[in-house]
């Protein structure tokens, strides 16, 4: 017998928000611990290890984000025109993205990048590229492909409708889930070319919305999907994708520490084909299932630091690598801190991501309470 998803509350889920939290502490802790892997001198020290395991453990972030991002939309009951749906993702969106932008584009190098280019024509160009699908700084890719998705959500959103359509006799659950192994199918394949270099992993996997779509797809019918199941099996697949993901980390680890194959300088890691190495993908689908699914079954998180965090999701990838790059890797000596004290690696990246949220609260405070109180600044002559 089939059961209802749990009802989503009309104010903040906490689950919901620490999920959002735990990612992008993990999206930081991949950018950050991701540094400490090199080839150099301090391969395989304390602090390669640790970074080296947070860059792999919280490679589910991403996958995490575009899935809960369609799950948010998908849970909205609002019926609004298509106009101002898009002009809310603009001002929701692309106005912080192209304000993040600017100071990544002239203090992190890319502009001297830019100025060298040959002609008008070819810096239109780049720009062009980087803005709008691969993201001016690299780590910014993210922002382009969730507006992609977003672009044609109410394509996604109609899609089980008119696939029930063609064939009556579907259900509008088995229309769905037929167009989620379609998805699937396109996101395995997609990972495999890419992985095998038949595409190109920057251009058809990291930034492509046809890569993510099914993690997305996924979020936007998530109730309709789950409701095929009972809540025994709802608990059985959660419990059973966790054990696969797991499984498939140390597979990955298996490999990964496994000098006669990476080098003895790690110098032939795989790591820059993040999502479409196949443990990685068995991975990320895995950990997205067995955490995903707790919304359904009505799982809980009490309010703490990872939902606090989960609230500021958008400004905290927007500006960690701007804050991280200013208050510590410019600093010799901080880098060699945290080599020496590899502890510090962790505690870097949750403050980062707790400065920026503090700071954005603040902000959105200071303009409540302006707004509440219509104070206005008038200048005196």
């Amino acid at each position: 017998m089939s059961t209802p998803v749990a009802p989503l509350r009309p104010d903040r889920n906490s689950y919901i928000d620490a999920l959002r939290g735990v990612s992008i502490v993990g999206v930081v802790c991949v950018h950050f611990g991701g540094s400490f892997v090199t080839t150099d001198l301090h391969v395989w020290s304390p602090s390669f290890l640790l970074g080296l395991s947070l860059n792999q453990l919280f490679c589910f972030a991403v996958p995490m984000f575009v899935f809960l991002s369609g799950l948010l939309a998908g849970s909205s009951r609002r019926e609004i025109p298509l106009i101002d749906y898009y002009r809310g993702r603009f001002h929701r969106i692309v106005v912080p993205y192209l304000v993040a932008s600017v100071p990544a584009f002239f203090l992190l190098n890319h502009y001297a990048e830019w100025s060298r280019l040959p002609d008008f024509s070819a810096r239109l160009r780049w720009l062009a590229e980087h803005l709008l699908y691969q993201g001016v700084e690299p780590t910014l890719y993210f922002i382009p492909l969730i507006l992609q998705l977003y672009l044609v959500q109410p394509l996604l959103k109609a899609l089980p409708a008119w696939g029930q359509r063609l064939a009556p006799r579907l259900s509008l659950q088995t229309s769905a889930a037929l167009l989620a192994l379609l998805f699937f199918a396109v996101h395995v394949v997609l990972g495999i070319l890419c992985y095998r270099g038949a595409l190109n992993y920057y251009v058809w996997g990291r930034p492509s919305a046809f890569f993510w779509a099914f993690y997305f797809f996924i979020g936007l019918h998530f109730r309709t999907l789950t409701s095929l199941l009972s809540r025994r099996t709802l608990v059985a697949v959660s419990g059973g994708a966790g054990a696969i993901a797991l499984a498939a980390m140390a597979w990955n680890f298996h490999h990964l520490l496994d000098r006669s194959v990476m080098g003895d300088h790690f110098q032939f890691n795989p790591l820059d084909l993040a999502y479409v190495r196949p443990e990685m993908l068995l991975y990320d689908v895995a950990t997205v299932l067995a955490l995903g699914l707790g919304v359904a079954l009505g799982w809980f998180a009490r309010p703490g630091l990872f939902s606090y965090l989960g609230q500021f999701t958008l400004e905290i990838y927007l500006w960690h690598i701007l804050l991280l790059y200013f208050a510590v890797w410019r600093y010799s000596d901080a880098l060699a801190s945290c080599r020496a004290i590899p502890e510090l690696i962790m505690i870097i990246c949750v403050g980062a991501a707790a400065v920026i949220a503090v700071a954005t609260d603040l902000w959105h405070r200071i303009k409540s309470f302006a707004t509440t109180h219509r104070l206005v600044l008038v200048r005196r002559e």
